[in-house]
């Protein structure tokens, strides 16, 4: 049976997931129904999903070397995505700081997916959603060439379909934290 420190550790990850989720959802809809953005909504959301990624991270700790990758990578996401909030607040624009950082927030953020993905399977920690992580990174590589396809054809504001895709993962990856199978034996401190 998971410990209760694991089980606290999931549900915090579950909670993080699922507000980022709110943020970055809230974020497309809105662009998707009058074409404007809410400040700081996308930016902000990372640093929810960076935490999120820790917080689960903290729950394997299965191997060392990996864990202490997947961790230094989640406080990359979390920093850059708040750096790239910082900028646009202090900028009032994308230009500059602000690209890079949200390009590294993304980039940390798949490839934290998918280690974490990996140990996920492995341990079972998710349950019926094991699969939840890697899906969810597939999601991400998936979006962008969908939302560009799609931007092209129908308008800019339809790169957002393909973001919501990557919403519904970390709806996918939170429901697995929150419900964590109260007969997994691989979890234990």
């Amino acid at each position: 049976m998971a410990s209760e420190t694991t089980r606290r550790l999931l549900t915090a990850s579950g909670i993080f997931a699922l507000v980022g989720a709110f943020m970055w959802g809230y974020k497309s809809i809105a662009i998707l129904v009058d074409g404007n953005q809410p400040d700081y909504w996308f930016e902000l959301a990372h640093v929810w999903f960076g935490v999120s990624i820790l917080l689960l991270a903290s729950a394997l700790r299965h191997q060392v070397k990996r864990s202490a990758l997947v961790m230094i990578l989640g406080a990359v996401s979390a920093v850059a995505g708040s750096t790239a909030s910082l900028v646009y607040w202090l900028d009032g624009d994308d230009e500059g700081l602000f690209g890079p950082a949200t390009f590294t927030m993304m980039l940390s953020t798949v490839v934290l997916l998918f280690l974490v993905g990996g140990e996920v399977q492995e341990k079972h920690l998710l349950g019926k959603y094991d699969f939840g992580p890697r899906l969810l990174a597939w999601a991400y590589v998936a979006a962008i060439p969908l939302g560009a396809v799609l931007s092209g054809l129908f308008g800019e504001r339809y790169l957002e379909l393909g973001l919501l895709a990557v919403v519904a993962g970390w709806v996918l990856v939170a429901l697995g934290a929150l419900h964590v199978p109260s007969g997994n034996h691989d979890v234990v401190f």
